[in-house]
């Protein structure tokens, strides 16, 4: 064990050198990363497997959202990227057995959206549109984002974004699922 001038020196050389790390790199502490969240603009990253759990993906928007509108039921959208590690704890470990247990799989309608990728999609509107171009469209410029809109397309709350504190995302989720159904009746 070192003597108080010795530690005393190693806090300052561990100190200057954090300030080095954070003058070489201004920008970092302005902008610190979302909590378990992907950008949606940031570099593929190579996958090693496919996804063991996902929802059925947004085909027809308009078709969903006039179901939607009859059943006077949400639809949550899930915003992803093929390679965001969040993504794929939050669909295997909250969404995916949300989506297939009671009460919510009768009470709202979960669909898949990938931002990275230009998949075909009908819009609520009835126009052709693309999966990047819908995450453009929420400005889910994070992933994992959650948004549950009404059959129109309309937000129906604020986003759930990145995989905040894994110990409470089950009840965010239920949360904004029981006040966007509040809303809708």
């Amino acid at each position: 064990m070192g003597t108080g001038r010795e530690c005393r020196w190693t806090r300052r050389r561990a100190i200057a050198a954090i300030l080095a790390f954070a003058a070489a790199a201004p920008g970092l502490a302005a902008n610190p990363p979302a909590p378990g969240a992907t950008r949606a603009d940031a570099p593929r990253r190579p996958r090693r497997r496919g996804r063991a759990q996902v929802l059925p993906p947004a085909v027809d928007l308009h078709a969903d959202g006039a179901l939607a509108r009859g059943a006077r039921m949400p639809v949550l959208l899930f915003f992803d990227r093929d390679d965001c590690p969040y993504c794929e704890r939050a669909l295997r470990e909250y969404i995916v057995p949300l989506s297939r247990e009671a009460p919510w799989r009768d009470l709202a309608l979960f669909r898949q959206v990938e931002v990275d990728r230009d998949l075909t999609v009908v819009d609520f509107d009835g126009r052709a549109s693309t999966h990047s171009a819908l995450a453009r469209r929420y400005d889910a410029k994070l992933t994992p984002t959650v948004l549950l809109v009404d059959g129109d397309g309309a937000p129906l709350g604020e986003p759930i974004v990145g995989l905040r504190t894994p110990d409470f995302y089950g009840a965010y989720l239920d949360a904004a699922l029981a006040d966007a159904i509040r809303r809708l009746r």
